[in-house]
C-alpha cells in the first residue's frame, strides 16, 4: 500500500513538473512580435477611435470614416503579403486612392493619418518603382551573343529579384523581431554589394535603386533640435572690442556698443546662426588737407583754408556663421551711420582769395560747410567698401584658424564628423530662425561602420520646445555602438568573462554587487563554483563566452527593447543534488547553455528629477532561448559534457527565464558630468523604435 501510494505520488510529482516544464518552455520560445511597419499609420487610425470613444465626441459620419479607415488598413495588409514588386505596386496605387480621399477633408484626424500614409507609402514606392525600373532597363538592352554580358545581366536580374527584392519582401511580411532583423541584415548585404557596384560603374538604374533603398532602411539615427537660448553661451558673445584700429595709415578710434542681438538664420545646407553689436568708429583724417589740395574744385578752398576733418561712423555689424560639413562659412554685414566733422582755419597767404569769395556770400562757414557735405558723400561712398573690405580680410584669418582647429577636433569631412571614436554618418545640418537642426547616422569607428534607422521618427516627436530635443532610434544606435566596439581590440581579446554576483542587502550600489574577470577557463571557474558552495551560496558565479557577433537591437510591437543575442553561451552552477544525477537525467555540477540566438526582451522607464539622478527602472520581460538552443551537462571536464534531452533542457533554460523575469533592475545614473546641461525628460520606447530625450541647461 505505501510503495503504491509512493508510487502514485511520484508519478503525479512527475506529471506536475512535465506540465510545468512544458509550460516554461513555451513561455521562452515565444520570440518577440514585430510591430508592422505600417504602425504609425494604425496608431494615427486609433488615436482617433480613441477619441470616438466618448460618444458625444463621435460625429454623425463616423461610419463612413470607419470604413474607410478600414479599407487602409485592409490595403496595407494586402501590401505586406504582396509576392512581388507588381502587387506591391498595385496595393500602393490603392494606397494613393485611399490618400487622395483622406486629403479631401479638411478634418485634422483625417489628415494626420493621410500624412502618416504618405509617410510609410512615398519612400516604398520610389524602392518598388526603382526595382521594377532596373528590371525594365534590363531587358530593354540590344539583343547580345556575348555570354559574359548575358551573364551580367541576368546577376542584375538576379539581383532585383532574389536578393534585394526577396529581402525586403520578407522584411514587410515579418512577423516576429528575429525575423525582420534577419531580413534587414539581408538588405544591408545587397545594398552594400550595390553600392560597390554603382561605385565601380555608376548606372542611372543601379544608382536610383540604391538612393532609393537607402532613403528607407538607411535613415538618420540621431536627430537633434535645439533653440537659439539653449546655446546663448556659445552665441551671445562681444563682436567689437574698444580699442585703436590702424589700417592704411589711419588710426581710428573704435568703442564698443551694445550687443543687439543672436540667433539662428535660416539655411538648408548648415546651421547658420548670427550675431550683431553697435560700435562707433572715430578716425581723424590727418592727410585731408593734402587730399583737398590735390581735388580740382577743392584746391581753391584749400588756399583761403586749412582744413581738418574726422569720419564718424555710428554702426551695426552683423556676423553670420554657417556651420558645414565641409567647414565654416563666416559673412560680415554692416549698418552704418556716417557723418563728418570738418574745421577750418584761414591760412596767412589766403587773404585775397577769402575778401573775393566774401563778396559773392561765400564766408568761412559757409565754404567749411559746402567741404563737410561734399566730404560726407566722400566718406559714404568709400567707409563701408573699407569696412567690409577689413571685416573680409580679418574674417579670413579667422576663418582659416577656427576651421582648422574644428577639422583637428571634430574631422570634418564628406558629409561626416568623427569625436573621440564616435563618428557621425550621412551628417545633415540646417536651421530655422526658430532653431538649428541636427542628423546623422551615429556610431563607433570601426567594425562595418554604423547602420541607420529603418523608420522614420513618429509625427509627435517633430514638436519643438525649449532646449534640446534629441531623438534617437535606439534599436539601430545600439547595434551599431555594438558592432563598432566589437571591432575593436580590447573586445576581440576578450573570450570570455566570469561574473560574480553577491548577495548583498537591497539598495547596495550595483558595481558592488558585480564584479568580473576576463578570460576564466574552465578549471578555475569550477573553482570558484565549489567556493560558492561551500559558502552557503553568499553568491553566484557565471562564466560568458562573447558571442561571435555583435548583438542586435529593436523595438518590438509592444514597445519593449529586444536584444538578439548570436551564439549565446553561458555557464551556470547546477544546484547540488544534480551532481549525482536528479530531475533532468544526467549528473552535473555546470550546466552549459548554448543558444544560436537568443532575444532578451526589456521594459524600462526612466524619470528625470530636478538636480538629481536620473532614475533607471527596468526588468527583462521575455528570455527566449530559441528552439534550436540546447544544454550540456558537465562535471569535472567539459570535454565530457553530455547533452541534456530537449525536455531536460527546456526545464533548464525555463528555469533560467523565470529567474531572469523576476529580477527587478534600479539604477541612479549620475547627471552632474554632463556639461552644463541636464535631462528633464526621456519618452517611452516607440515600437517604430524611436525615443525622445529632452535637454535643458542648467540653472544658474
Amino acid at each position: 500500500m505505501h510503495s503504491t501510494r509512493a508510487n502514485v505520488t511520484r508519478t503525479v510529482g512527475q506529471v506536475v513538473a512535465i506540465v510545468l516544464a512544458v509550460i516554461v518552455a513555451r513561455q521562452s520560445l515565444a520570440a518577440a512580435p514585430a510591430a508592422p511597419t505600417y504602425e504609425g499609420v494604425e496608431r494615427a487610425i486609433q488615436e482617433v477611435r480613441k477619441t470616438w470613444s466618448i460618444p458625444e465626441k463621435r460625429p454623425v459620419t463616423a461610419a463612413g470614416w470607419e470604413a474607410l479607415f478600414d479599407a487602409v488598413t485592409s490595403a496595407l495588409k494586402a501590401y505586406s503579403a504582396a509576392p512581388d514588386d507588381a502587387a506591391r505596386l498595385e496595393a500602393l496605387d490603392r494606397v494613393d486612392q485611399l490618400a487622395i480621399a483622406l486629403g479631401s477633408t479638411t478634418w485634422a484626424p483625417a489628415l494626420a493619418v493621410r500624412d502618416a500614409l504618405a509617410l510609410w507609402a512615398v519612400p516604398r514606392r520610389r524602392l518598388t518603382q526603382a526595382e521594377l525600373g532596373l528590371d525594365a532597363s534590363v531587358r530593354a538592352l540590344p539583343q547580345t551573343a556575348d555570354q559574359k554580358i548575358k551573364a551580367n545581366r541576368e546577376r542584375w536580374l538576379a539581383f532585383a529579384r532574389d536578393e534585394l527584392g526577396k529581402a525586403f519582401k520578407d522584411y514587410e511580411a515579418a512577423r516576429t523581431v528575429a525575423a525582420r532583423q534577419a531580413a534587414l541584415d539581408a538588405i544591408h548585404r545587397a545594398l552594400a554589394a550595390l553600392d560597390s557596384r554603382v561605385k565601380d560603374r555608376p548606372w542611372p538604374p543601379s544608382t536610383e535603386l540604391a538612393a532609393a533603398a537607402g532613403t528607407l532602411f538607411n535613415n538618420p539615427n540621431l536627430d537633434i533640435a535645439t533653440d537659439a537660448k539653449t546655446l546663448a553661451p556659445f552665441l551671445d558673445r562681444e563682436l567689437v572690442q574698444s580699442g585703436p584700429v590702424t589700417r592704411k595709415g589711419y588710426v581710428s578710434q573704435v568703442t564698443a556698443g551694445a550687443k543687439t542681438g543672436y540667433g539662428f538664420a535660416p539655411s538648408d545646407d548648415g546651421v547658420a546662426f548670427y550675431i550683431s553689436q553697435y560700435y562707433t568708429s572715430v578716425t581723424p583724417i590727418w592727410d585731408f588737407q593734402n587730399r583737398l589740395a590735390a581735388d580740382p574744385q577743392g584746391r581753391r578752398a584749400a588756399k583761403m583754408y586749412t582744413f581738418s576733418a574726422t569720419s564718424i561712423d555710428n554702426a551695426e555689424i552683423i556676423i553670420t556663421t554657417t556651420l558645414k560639413t565641409s567647414g565654416l562659412e563666416i559673412q560680415p554685414t554692416y549698418r552704418h551711420g556716417i557723418s563728418a566733422q570738418v574745421c577750418s582755419q584761414p591760412t596767412p597767404d589766403g587773404g585775397m582769395g577769402r575778401a573775393v569769395a566774401s563778396l559773392v556770400g561765400m564766408g568761412q562757414q559757409r565754404i567749411t560747410n559746402k567741404v563737410e557735405q561734399e566730404t560726407l558723400k566722400d566718406f559714404q561712398a568709400r567707409i563701408p567698401a573699407e569696412a567690409m573690405e577689413e571685416g573680409m580680410e580679418r574674417i579670413a584669418a579667422e576663418k582659416e584658424k577656427r576651421d582648422a582647429e574644428l577639422k583637428s577636433r571634430l574631422h570634418l569631412g564628406d558629409r561626416e564628423i568623427a569625436v573621440r571614436g564616435v563618428i557621425v554618418k550621412s551628417l545633415s545640418l540646417r536651421s530655422t530662425p526658430e532653431a538649428a537642426f541636427i542628423s546623422g547616422v551615429l556610431g563607433l569607428q570601426g567594425g562595418e561602420g554604423p547602420q541607420g534607422a529603418d523608420a522614420p521618427p513618429p509625427p509627435t516627436a517633430s514638436e519643438l520646445g525649449p532646449g534640446v530635443t534629441a531623438q534617437v532610434h535606439l534599436g539601430s544606435l545600439l547595434s551599431s555602438l555594438a558592432a563598432g566596439l566589437y571591432g575593436r581590440e580590447e573586445v576581440r581579446s576578450f573570450k570570455n568573462g566570469m561574473l560574480v554576483i553577491k548577495n548583498l542587502p537591497p539598495g547596495s550600489p550595483p558595481r558592488d554587487a558585480i564584479t568580473l574577470k576576463k578570460n576564466v577557463d574552465f578549471k578555475e571557474y569550477l573553482k570558484k563554483v565549489d567556493e560558492a558552495r561551500e559558502s552557503g551560496s553568499k553568491f553566484v558565479a557565471l562564466r560568458v563566452t562573447r558571442p561571435s557577433r555583435a548583438p542586435e537591437f529593436r523595438a518590438d510591437a509592444r514597445g519593449f527593447l529586444v536584444a538578439l543575442i548570436h551564439d549565446l553561451v553561458i555557464d551556470v552552477p547546477a544546484p547540488p543534488q544534480e551532481a549525482k544525477g536528479g530531475l533532468v537525467g544526467a549528473p552535473a555540477k555546470i550546466y552549459r547553455l548554448m543558444m544560436p540566438l537568443a532575444e532578451v526582451s526589456f521594459s524600462f522607464k526612466i524619470d528625470a528629477k530636478d538636480d538629481g539622478p536620473l532614475q533607471l527602472t527596468a526588468r527583462i520581460e521575455d528570455f527566449t532561448p530559441g528552439y534550436d538552443a540546447k544544454v550540456l551537462a558537465i562535471v569535472d571536464d567539459e570535454s565530457k559534457a553530455a547533452s541534456l534531452s530537449r525536455f531536460s533542457g527546456g526545464l533548464i533554460l525555463g528555469a533560467l527565464g523565470g529567474r531572469l523575469r523576476t529580477q527587478p533592475i534600479n539604477l541612479g545614473l549620475d547627471q552632474s558630468r554632463l556639461p552644463g546641461v541636464v535631462v528633464r525628460s526621456v519618452s517611452t520606447l516607440d515600437p517604430s523604435g524611436w525615443i525622445r530625450v529632452k535637454v535643458e541647461p542648467k540653472n544658474p
